[in-house]
């Protein structure tokens, strides 16, 4: 299954706005992070440090299943002031 990814702060600085990457179904929000450190080793860091949102919400165990028509994002730990 292909999932459209919204990435935020330095991830989408890095990669872009969106990435799609591939699934197997049924997936399960805990499936992302592997899927995307596959296209972007060099961020793999990063990437398990984000937090995942399933529309619009923080996931926290990463057992939701999901659909392709799921909006899902990643957001790294940013600061500021």
């Amino acid at each position: 299954m292909k999932l459209t990814v919204k990435l935020f702060a330095m991830l989408g600085e890095q990669l872009g706005p969106t990435v799609t990457i591939d699934v197997a179904q049924p997936s399960t929000a805990a499936m992302v992070k592997p899927a995307l450190c596959q296209q972007a080793p060099a961020l793999k860091t990063l990437i398990n440090n984000a937090r995942i949102a399933v529309n619009q919400e923080f996931i926290v165990d990463g057992q939701q299943v999901l659909q392709s028509t799921d909006e899902v994002a990643l957001i790294p730990p940013v600061s500021g002031g």
